[in-house]
């Protein structure tokens, strides 16, 4: 279940970053708290002096603010790429030291475990950088024991290396927050495709580690048959269990039923569609396998807490 109080996390971005892994990690929180209709997580962007800041590719970022490190109760998520040596300056290390302190945790992305290795924050801890780095790494700081793993946690310091490792730290932390329905949906959000989702191990095979084979493959046929919805049954005969099995298996993995799941692809489908396009309402029910808009709407409602017209491009 999510926390009563909406865990904030602020992005701090070095110069050099990289954009790829920046959306790696912000982009699955977009989809969670749009998913679940309310604001359960927030995040800023801030650089240490509130200025713009450039990525590796060239792309200037205005950020929300400047870096305070004396704030409290935020997960401070460290952005760094290139050039991470030249900017271990005395000054950030003792801010880095103090806003650790200060924070629920720490994630460090791509190279920004340098910083918090060269502040000594992972002294005695285990943590991971980016491939190329991992020697040098290793060499440079040998209080902290280094791992080859896609993303260490240690403490309250998580580590990760390029993109997909942000990603999958992130939708390790989106379980650990939200459940694992919310880390399936976020996961399953990056790459519609349901005609190569299994072949090409993406949408749901991309949770081979958090899933049975069985409900990945009940969630691909599920994104395959959004238009005409198969029943439990179809579903448990296509995936070789009984229903019951199927069910006791979503409820354990998912926590929800499988109809319920079904439902909430659905519905995500209609809301992309509902803002994306130029369909009506009733063109989106029937292609989303609602009988009528009206249909779509009490179960849009039941599910967003708003009315699905609020969201309608073409209202």
């Amino acid at each position: 279940m999510p926390p009563h109080s909406p865990p904030i996390f602020e992005f701090l971005l070095f110069e050099g970053f990289s954009n790829m892994v920046l959306a790696s990690a912000m982009e699955p929180l977009r989809d969670v708290r749009k998913n679940a209709g309310q604001d359960v997580a927030g995040w800023r962007v801030t650089t240490l002096d509130g200025g713009p800041v450039r990525s590796s590719s060239g792309l200037q970022i205005t950020p929300d603010g400047a870096f305070d490190e004396q704030l409290r109760n935020r997960s401070l998520v460290l952005v760094a790429g290139y050039h991470v040596r030249d900017q271990t300056a005395p000054a950030l290390l003792t801010k880095l030291r103090v806003a650790a302190r200060r924070a629920e945790q720490v994630l460090a992305l791509d190279t920004a475990a340098w910083l918090l290795a060269e502040a000594g924050l992972l002294d005695g801890h285990t943590a991971t950088i980016h491939w190329q780095e991992l020697d040098a790494f290793a060499e440079a700081f040998p209080r902290t024991e280094v791992s080859t793993s896609r993303f260490v946690r240690s403490g309250p310091f998580l580590t990760c290396g390029g993109a997909s490792t942000a990603l999958d730290m992130m939708l390790g932390l989106i379980q650990d927050l939200y459940g694992s329905a919310a880390a399936f949906g976020a996961s399953t959000m990056f790459v519609y495709d349901p005609s190569r989702q299994s072949e090409a191990n993406r949408g749901a095979a991309r949770l081979k580690q958090r899933g049975s084979p069985k409900i990945l493959k009940a969630a691909n046929l599920m994104v395959e048959h959004i238009e005409t919805p198969l029943s439990t049954a179809a579903l448990a005969k296509r995936v070789s269990l009984s229903e019951r099995t199927l069910a006791r298996a979503f409820q354990r993995e998912l926590g929800m039923t499988p109809g319920k799941y079904y439902k909430m692809l659905r519905l995500q489908h209609a809301r992309y569609l509902s803002e994306e396009t130029q369909l009506s309402l009733e063109q989106i029910a029937h292609r989303c396998g609602f009988s009528c808009a009206s249909s779509l709407g009490r179960s849009f409602t039941g599910l967003y807490g708003r009315n699905i017209r609020d969201t309608h491009i073409r209202e």
